[in-house]
This record gives structure tokens, sequence and C-alpha cells, in this order.
């Protein structure tokens, strides 16, 4: 009955579809729905300028995927929100492009080109993002550097999150439940999953409110893990998380307190560290042991192993204070301070198989930010209106890693003769010992404190030269301060793939100044142009890990140069309405990683400049009673326009790379993550009938042309072009009961997020020591990288 039910779903999502592309929706931007905060058809209220606005009004291309939307989709977390927001990719381990620029790094010690916010707070980490959804009012993806309002760092975009505040005077609860079961090709059964939230609202007094969360998730990966199941080693394959929040909200005449604070815990790798090999080379090191643990690579090919466990401890959580108070005038003067933090203790294996490669990949660290704004906003309907304020933020990363492994030597072996460190024997010995001991064949350690400080001055005010005429102008003044503390090379190894033995403290500063001019102009009351041009501005880190003690470890500073037009548009009172936005981007010293086959690591370089541009359009449509239709789509170039340090593949012959000429120059290739075109369209349709009991269809489609996931062209790293379906079908009961049956990944296509080389194999060397590089790729694969129904239940009381 599934399948039969899955079909019909699908064949009306496909017919409605091409409806709504019929009505105008060339490439895409911003997504609309009509029921959002109870606002009039078609009117969402955003805060993408840090005050309540219609979309239609801002001058800024942004999607804003609301609470109804995050639900009738069944979104429960940032990397889910790609599928309402073409604009948006997701990477691994929670990573964010925004029009085709991302962070392209692993390390911690540099800042995301897409920043993310909480209820007004810089996240300055990725990992402090990573909560499932609870209670949120919406989300907004916001299109181009933003980073004069939002804190610090957002060359390329912004994720927005806002949670919703307590309600005055109001008693109420509500309860959300996912059942799941997803499809898993290499094992028996399928796997199963369970959401569950909660939030109740309290009032307290008559002018203020407190309001709680808490949430509960199992979920068991489409991945099948056959790997040792050795004494004393943990393998936590299955994702859980809980989370609890509480909300206070006070609001005395003039003064406004909101209080938050929270508490998240998720444990478990499937869905992220999961990756099962995909092509491997003819004399790959790994082929004893993938016969082993019985793999055989291929495009259907979903099982890995390990020896030595596969787990991840994150905790994050926080506190935040806004007191706010406005004067007769209307001008208002608020605080806010704030403090965020996560720990996480993880390990993978790096090998993805049950024998010593390098089966070890610990790390253990602890981050700590504070930050504190404060600011004035002029009040609306005046000629001048706008906002202004004073920013500090302050964090430490205190972080240890290792990586080691016996390269499939017996561990005996390694680390006794003639696998001596510096290969020095002891005189005399019979049989041959070694004067000191490797902890294994290779590896490589480090530990350091990261810490930054910023200080900042912002304003942006808008000038209404006429009725319908505005001028728009911005700045921002940053002070970054960073330093680092880094001990690395603790440890012997036969083969050292990380830098020498060294305690290195390095520091760096830098001034930036930011900017925005621009101008809209409302042609009438429901269609609005506007344009800018203006510099956004990503502040500087270092390496983890230091080539020779000389090294600078500097990543300096990135800056971007945005232009962009666009108009806003509605009709038949907001039934219909689309938005049209052209944009260019261009990147001067991209923080960007390239390996070195000298220390066998990544470093990070400031050796690109990329330039993304495009045309973004959304449409949204409510034809008769009922119906709503939401399409959005992106039409993309993003391009190096520089990148001599880019890495080649390994067997790379072309561009003039050879076994010892290990670079290039990438200039005019693709960025990683930068699809060329990218479109969604959902439809939904509540059918009008009279009774307790009120049914509804839903479909969505999510299209995406082919992405590369390396700077190379590397043969077989490419994720083709995909194209998921998702349905429900459900009613809602009594305006207290919404039952909902629904499908994710209908089709059922496996698509990874992420597509990486295999270091040992990348790195491998013959009997005298000559590399010898091998091409064997592995695949990362999501929880929605797999066939998924589902049973929604929700309950308001």
């Amino acid at each position: 009955m599934r399948p039969a039910l899955a079909t019909a779903l699908l064949t009306a999502s496909t017919m409605i579809a091409p409806a709504a592309l019929a009505q105008g929706t060339s490439p895409a931007a911003a997504s609309v729905d009509a029921a959002a905060d109870g606002t009039a058809s078609g009117e969402i209220i955003v805060t993408a300028q840090r005050r309540s606005e219609s979309l239609q009004k801002v001058p800024v291309s942004l999607t804003a995927v609301t609470s109804e939307m995050l639900q009738s989709r069944q979104i429960n977390d940032l990397t889910q929100i790609a599928r309402a927001a073409p604009s948006l990719q997701v990477g691994s381990d929670n990573t964010f492009a925004v029009r085709g620029v991302g962070t392209l790094a692993f390390a911690g010690t540099i800042d995301s080109s897409v920043a993310l916010s909480l209820d007004e707070v810089n996240l300055g980490r990725p990992f402090l993002g990573g909560s499932l959804f609870n209670d949120l009012e919406r989300v907004e993806v916001l299109n181009g550097p933003q980073g004069l309002l939002f804190g610090k760092n957002a060359s390329a975009g912004l994720l927005n999150i806002v949670t919703a505040k307590p309600k005055l005077g109001e008693f109420s609860s509500k309860t959300d439940l996912e059942f799941v079961s997803r499809d898993t090709p290499q094992s028996p059964g399928n796997a199963n999953g369970v959401i569950a939230k909660q939030v109740l609202n309290i009032p307290v007094s008559a002018n203020s409110a407190l309001r709680l969360n808490a949430l509960y998730s199992y979920q068991e990966p489409g991945t099948t893990f056959v790997g040792k199941l050795n004494p004393g080693v943990r393998n936590d394959i299955n994702p859980r998380s809980w989370s609890f929040k509480a909300k206070y909200l006070l609001e005395a005449d003039a003064l406004s307190l909101y209080l938050i604070g929270d508490l998240n815990k998720n444990t478990g790798v499937g869905g992220g560290f999961d990756r099962p090999y995909f092509v491997v080379a003819p004399d790959s090191v790994n082929t004893a042991a993938l016969a082993a643990d019985g793999i055989t690579p291929g495009a259907n090919n979903f099982k890995y192993g390990s020896e030595t466990g596969y787990f991840r401890d994150i905790k994050t959580g926080g506190a935040q204070a806004r007191l706010a108070y406005t004067l007769d005038s209307g001008l208002e003067i608020s605080n806010l301070a704030a403090w965020r933090f996560y720990t996480v203790e993880q390990q993978y294996d790096i090998d993805n198989l049950s024998a010593d490669g390098a089966s070890i990949n610990r790390t253990s660290g602890r981050y700590d930010q504070y930050s504190n704004e404060l600011r004035v906003a002029l009040p609306s309907g005046n000629r001048l209106t706008g906002q202004a304020g004073l920013y500090y933020f302050k964090s430490t990363l205190d972080q240890s890693n290792v990586i080691r492994g016996a390269n499939y030597v017996p561990s005996f072996v390694a680390s006794g003769y003639p696998f001596c460190v510096g290969v020095t024997a002891v005189p005399g010995a019979n049989p041959p010992t070694c004067s000191v001991s490797n902890v294994s064949f290779l590896g490589r350690d480090n530990a350091y404190v990261l810490d930054t400080e910023s200080y900042a001055g912002f304003g942006q005010l808008t000038y209404d030269v006429t009725n319908q005429f505005k001028l728009i102008a911005g700045g921002r003044v940053t002070h970054d301060k960073v330093s680092i503390h880094l001990v690395q090379g603790q440890y012997n190894y036969f083969t050292n793939l990380g830098g020498p033995n060294a305690t290195i403290d390095r520091r760096y500063s830098h001034t930036n100044f930011s900017w925005k001019l621009g101008a809209q102009y409302q042609v009438t009351p429901d269609i609005m142009l506007y344009g800018f041009y203006g510099r956004g501005y990503k502040g500087p880190g270092f390496n983890d890990v230091a080539p020779v003690i000389t090294a600078s470890l500097v990543v300096r500073e990135e800056s971007s140069k945005a232009l962009e037009a666009g108009i806003k548009s509605s009709f038949f009172n907001r039934r219909l309405t689309l938005n049209l936005s052209a944009f260019q981007t261009k990147f001067d010293n991209f923080q960007v990683q390239s390996f070195d086959t000298v220390i066998r690591t990544f470093q990070i370089l400031n050796a690109a400049k990329v330039t993304t541009k495009g045309i973004e359009a959304s449409l949204y449509a409510a034809p008769v009673t009922g119906l709503t239709l939401n399409a959005s789509a992106s039409l993309l170039s993003s391009k190096f326009g520089s990148f001599p340090g880019a890495q080649c593949y390994p067997t790379q012959t072309t561009a003039g790379c050879t076994i010892t000429q290990t670079t290039f120059d990438a200039s005019g290739l693709r960025l990683p993550n930068s699809p060329e075109f990218t479109s969604t369209v959902q439809a939904k349709y509540e059918f009008p009938v009279s009774g307790s009991v009120k049914p509804f269809i839903e479909g969505n489609w999510y299209h995406r042309s082919s992405v590369k996931t390396s700077p190379a062209e590397t043969p077989g790293a490419t994720i083709p072009m995909v194209d998921l379906f998702g349905a429900s079908l459900g009613a809602q009961i009594g305006g207290n009961i919404r039952v909902t049956l629904f499908c994710r990944n209908c089709t059922n296509v496996h698509m990874p997020t992420s597509i990486g080389t295999d270091p040992g194999d990348a790195s491998a060397r013959d009997n005298r020591g000559n590399a010898v590089p091998k091409l064997t790729l592995l695949r990362t694969f999501s929880l929605d990288s797999f066939r998924t129904f589902g049973l929604g239940l929700g309950f308001r009381f």
C-alpha cells in the first residue's frame, strides 16, 4: 500500500509543479508561504535587517522558511533547509554554501563564510547550530554579504534562526511526534526513527510569560556497519539528540526583558562519519581489508567497518539576555548579552575498515564565546530610520587532535625494528631493536588554544527622499585580534603526517571597514525595485599544523564585493507574488584548503579569487481557495578567478600535475558545492469541506544540477544531477489534532552529501619511499539519502 500511496501523491505533485512554473518562475530565490505568522495571504514578516518587516518590503534577497513550511515538509534541522532554499547547499559536518560559496576547509581555526545567527546571537562555529529544530518561528536564508547587522563574519551569506517567543496571557501545550521507517539497502529490515517535541507556554503574570521546549530524537541510518565489535571499543552509530530550552519574556510598558537558556546533546555518527567505499584503485592498499570485511566497493555499496570505534558526543548550550527600552519618541535602546558553548569528544576510523590502516582520529575540544551588542534603533515612520550600535565578541577554542594508524602493518612490527624513529637501531643489539619505539606506523598530533577577540561599531540608515524613493547607507568598522598557542608532534611515528615537534605562539590583528550603499523605489504599493553595492568581510584565523617551526600559520582575512538588483512584486491582494534578483559577488583572499604532500595534511591558503553571479526568483500563488503553490530557483555561475595552490587529485596528469608537482591553478573551474541550477516546488491543497476534519494533500520537488566535491575535476567525485520528491497526506482534526502520513525522498535516490579521496591511497609510497598516488573514493550519506516513510502527530491545547 505504501508504494501506491507514494505514487498517487507524487503524481499530484508533478502535475502541480509545471503549472506553478508556467506562471513565471525562472531561476528563483525567496520562498514564501501563505499561512506564515498568521499574516495576510502571502505575506511573511522577517527580521533580515534586525527589525520586523514584510518580506516584500525588504531590499534584500532571502528565503524565509516559515514554521508552517518546516512542518509541512518535515524539515527538522539546518541540513534539510536546502530542500526549500535553492541558494543554499549543504556540505559535510554542518557546513554551508550560499550562492556557491562556503568554507572549503575542515579546520576549526577559521570562521565560516556563511554565518549562523540564533535569536539575534551570532554563532561563532557551525557546531553551535547543529541541534534539531523545535518551536521555530522561521529560518531566513540571507543571500550575499550580511556582516553589517549580524555580528561578524558573513562574507557569503547568513542563516538566521528565529524561535517562537513566549506569548503573554496564554497557557498552551504543543506536542509533535514523528515516527519514520527508512530504507536500508544492505541490511535486513528497515531503519527506524522517532522525534518527540514538547512546548509549554505558561503565563507568569499579566505582562510576562515562560515558554519551555523539550526534544528527544533517535534515528537509525540507512548505511550498514560491518566492523569488529572488539571489547572496550565504542561503536555509537545511531544518532540521538536531547534538548531543553527555557524562554522568559517580560513586557512592562516601555521596558522589555527577554531571557533564553538552553542545553543540547547529540550523540552518534550515522549520517556523518559513515563513509562507504565507492571507487577503489586496482592496487589499493585497502584491497585486503575490504575483502576481509566482505565489502564490494561500488555505487551499491553502503557498508563500512572499524575495529577502533565510532562515536561523537557534542554538547551545546548557553544563555542570553536582551533588555530594551523604548523612549516616548519611539527611539529604542537595547542591549543583548550572550554566552554560547560547545564540547566535543569524537573518534572515527579514517580507513572505515576493520583493519588498522589509519584507525584513530580523535578530537577533544571545548569552545566558549561571549558577545555583547548595544544597539540604538530609530523609530519607524520618520523620513530617517535605521540603527547603530557597538559590538564585542570574544571566544576561546581549546582542542586536541590525534590521527594515527599502522598502515595495515601488524602493530608489533610497526613499533619495532626496522621501523625505528629516525631509522636508528640500538648498537650491538641482537636481535635488532629500536632506541625509541613508535606510537604507530603513521600519524600526527596537535593541541591548540585559539583566542579570538573582535570589536565593532556599526550602523545602517534609510532616508526617504520621497514617499516612494529611499536611499540606504551602512557601514561597520571591525577590529579583530586572534592568537594561537600550538603544540604539535609530541609522539613518535615512523611516518609523520604533520609538522615537526614544536610549541608555537602566533598573533595577528586586522581592522576592516565594510559598507553598503543602496536604494529602493516603491513603484506601486505592490511593486518595489531595489539595488545595492557593498563590501563583506570574514576575519582572519590560523592553520592548526605548522609544516616548519618558522611558519606564520596566519590565514588572512577574506573580503567580498557584492552588487545586487531586484524586484519584489505582488498582485491580486497578494494571491500572486513574484520576486526576482540578479547578483555578482567577487571574493579576494578566499580562504580555502589544499593538501600539503610534504607533511601529508591539509593547509589553509589565501591563494584564491572567486566570482559568483546569477539570477534568483520566487513565485507564490494561491489561485483557488485551499491551493497554495511555492516555487523558487537559482541559476548560478561560481568559479575560481585564480587559485594557483589547488590540490591535484591523485593520478592527475593534466594542468601540469605530476607525482612531484601536486598543485595547479584552478582558474576558471567551478567551486565545489555550486550547482548551475537548483529549483524547488511545493504544492499544498486543503480541501474546503465542512465539519471538524480538514484533510490536506501536499507534494514537493527538489531539483539540483550536478556538483563537484573538490576544486579539481576528480574523476568520479562529481555528484550527478538529482531530483528528490516528497509528499504528505493528512488532516487537521478539530483545530487541535493534526495527523500526517508522509514520505521523504520518495523515489529512493541515494544522493551522497560528499565524495572524498582516501588519504591512504592518495599518499601511498613504494618500498623506496617514492610517491605512487592512487585514486580511491569514499562517499558520505545523510539520513535523507534513503527513502523514508513516516507518521506525524500533532496536538495543540
